[in-house]
């Protein structure tokens, strides 16, 4: 946390995205959105360090400067971010339960259904699937969450349409640098590069069905593709956890370019 001292009163502001509370992360989720429009002011600074208005205007202009450079972290592209900043939602007085940093208890299915929605542009989609009511029989042994389903999803779907823009921004940042972190650089033969994919389609065309590219990009053949013959087994194909599924996708490309 970085220390701001203003007339012997100390004051704090996190240093880093994942110092943030879930409010200051969506605050400055709600500050990039702002900024982008041109529409942002001081506020930001004073909800993010406790700063009172008077304070902040009785401060020199350079003083004031240097507090705002303590937030030149915020506009680093991508963010880093290692911890869920949004453990929890609240919609319409009721509360749904994100998904681990780490995917650990992310399915297949609730993956390619989220991650589809995230490609698609649909945030609010990807979030009904990510995010979940809690069991009524949670023992502490299992997944919080209510088990996935796309019904369930659809169903969340007119609590999810209230989620106002900057959760939502910050629902997207938050997933699109826990996916880089923990899945994409986890597994590169399979997040690869559209410039990687281009050379790597043309080096060895089979490797094509399974490569992931940056747009224009659908989970579907993919998932039929190793399901095969096999699809009777859909149901528990679906229910093994994301990273069962990605770890042999990354071992069967690697091991195709290794016989070319």
């Amino acid at each position: 946390m970085n220390q701001i001292k203003i007339k012997e009163v100390l004051y704090q502001s996190p240093a880093t995205f994942d110092e943030m509370t879930p409010k200051q992360f969506t605050l400055t989720a709600q500050k990039m959105l702002q900024t982008a429009t041109g529409t942002d002011d001081d506020t930001y600074y004073l909800s993010m360090t406790g700063i009172d208005q008077k304070c902040w205007n009785s401060l020199h202009f350079f003083h004031q400067y240097s507090i705002k450079r303590l937030f030149d972290f915020t506009s680093a592209l991508p963010p880093l971010i290692t911890k869920q900043l949004l453990p929890c939602i609240e919609i319409d007085e009721q509360q749904f339960i994100g998904y681990q940093p780490g995917f650990s208890n992310t399915t297949w299915q609730e993956f390619i259904f989220a991650d589809q929605y995230i490609i698609n542009g649909k945030s609010k989609e990807a979030a009904a699937c990510l995010y979940r009511p809690q069991r009524p029989d949670y023992t502490g042994e299992t997944d919080r969450r209510i088990p996935f389903t796309i019904y369930g999803a659809n169903s969340r779907m007119h609590h999810f349409n209230n989620l106002s823009e900057p959760e939502l921004f910050a629902f997207v940042l938050n997933y699109k640098a826990l996916r880089k972190r923990n899945l994409e650089e986890k597994y590169p033969f399979v997040f690869v590069s559209s410039k990687q994919l281009q050379t790597d389609d043309d080096d060895n065309p089979s490797n094509s069905q399974f490569l992931i590219p940056n747009s224009q990009f659908s989970w579907i053949p993919i998932h039929r593709n190793l399901l095969g013959d096999h699809f009777f087994d859909e149901p528990k194909f679906y229910d093994l956890n994301v990273h069962v599924i990605l770890n042999r996708l990354n071992t069967v490309i690697k091991e195709n370019r290794k016989k070319t």
